[in-house]
């Protein structure tokens, strides 16, 4: 990814290498520019246990929106070990900060 890459970081929207926020993610300001946006990257602040005493950071993922017979979806993507995988997001008003959690963490999971 290009560092001009829209990205989300603490609950807020940073455009092109922006040090101040556009917005907040769940907000009607976040739904609009889902419209126009193609791509952004998104970083959690969950953690995913590896042993019982110690949890790593989870690796930012890509969120990039494609053109389907039903209009525009939104898909998430990470690498791992050289595989690329993709996990389904759903339509623009899908996008919450909880769905993008859900799917950072199921992509984390993967370790094949």
């Amino acid at each position: 990814m290009s560092k001009s890459t829209p990205q989300v970081q603490d609950n807020q929207l940073y455009l092109a290498e922006a040090a101040t926020p556009f917005c907040l993610v769940n907000s009607p300001t976040w739904f609009t520019w889902l419209e126009t946006a193609a791509t952004f990257r998104y970083f959690s602040q969950q953690r995913l246990p590896v042993t019982r005493n110690y949890a790593r950071p989870i690796r930012p993922i890509s969120i990039r929106k494609e053109k389907r017979r039903q209009g525009y979806l939104w898909y998430a993507y990470l690498r791992t070990n050289g595989r690329l995988h993709k996990r389904y997001l759903g339509k623009s008003t899908a996008l919450t900060m909880t769905r993008l959690d859900e799917i950072a963490l199921v992509l984390n999971q993967i370790w094949e």
